[in-house]
């Protein structure tokens, strides 16, 4: 009896404490930012959303920063359409704010938003406490943009040999087609790059022979289809498109040149493309004609 007299302050303490453990996850759960308690990695990037202002969303689709776009991830919509759009929106914006810790909080970075999205861009950065509390946002170094090109990986048809798109130059000979398809020797007038921003996403096209190319849904090939509204069993060149993957670009550069003559147009990886540049500059210029 003596024992359970002793032990009962104990339980009630017990007791008490498990009572204030529940109300306190209760009001972390109802109200999850109190000052008090730190936050969640995604809490933590919208605080730097909050603060620096909408980030460049890729989707991949040439779209930036859309209203509503599942990529065809889920068999059907949900039936609360608004609700499911609302969350795709911000799940996408979590993507585009890049986090880093340096040991007491975050380093972040990201990209301002929403458009153009072919425009360069300089990267906005800063730093983000657990307590979401933002501070030290300045502009940095690096400049990209949503991909509109090729792949790194991309390989360029031309009369010395493949070369990788990443070491084509102003310059340089490839391979180009006439209004016939018929190949050209042309001159390289001009070139591009640019970095991906956060989220961003390339096609992988893959042919029933074999040939396959990746880059930004955007970028046409030479009979003016994107990527991006290619479906299995269409037909490039007559060869049947087997498969399409989506491939993340993000933090990747992308490629693309524009050759001289009148069509515009270069094989990378076997595949006739568009250039994505101006194609008001048709003739090399005389230094480059040899």
């Amino acid at each position: 009896m003596v024992k359970t007299l002793r032990a009962f302050p104990g339980r009630r303490i017990a007791l008490g404490v498990l009572a204030l453990l529940l109300l306190l996850g209760v009001a972390i759960y109802v109200v999850p930012v109190l000052p008090f308690v730190p936050r969640s990695v995604a809490d933590l990037k919208f605080s730097v959303i909050d603060t620096v202002g909408e980030p460049l969303v890729c989707t991949g689709w040439g779209i930036p920063n859309p209203d509503f776009n599942p990529y065809g991830e889920y068999p059907r919509i949900v039936s609360d359409a608004p609700t499911y759009a609302a969350i795709i929106r911000h799940e996408l914006k979590l993507y585009a704010v890049r986090l880093s810790w340096d040991g007491s909080g975050y380093d972040f970075a990201m990209f301002p938003g929403p458009t153009p999205s072919e425009a360069l861009r300089n990267e906005m950065v800063g730093k983000v406490d657990v307590l979401g509390h933002v501070h030290d946002v300045h502009q940095g170094s690096a400049m990209g943009a949503c991909p509109i090109c090729l792949a790194a990986s991309s390989v360029i048809s031309t009369p010395s040999g493949p070369i990788p798109v990443s070491k084509i130059a102003v310059g340089m000979h490839v391979w180009s087609a006439d209004a016939d398809g018929r190949h050209v020797d042309a001159v390289v007038v001009e070139t591009t790059s640019r970095l991906a921003a956060p989220g961003s996403e390339l096609i992988r096209v893959v042919l029933a022979d074999g040939r396959q190319i990746t880059a930004s849904a955007p970028h046409e090939i030479a009979d003016g289809r994107s990527l991006g509204i290619l479906s299995v069993g269409d037909e490039i060149d007559g060869i049947a498109v087997t498969r399409l993957d989506r491939v993340d670009g993000s933090f990747g550069f992308t490629y693309d040149l524009l050759p001289s003559g009148a069509t515009g147009e270069y094989w990378a990886d076997g595949i006739l493309m568009r250039s994505t540049l101006s194609t008001t500059l048709v003739a090399p210029p005389a230094m480059y004609l040899h």
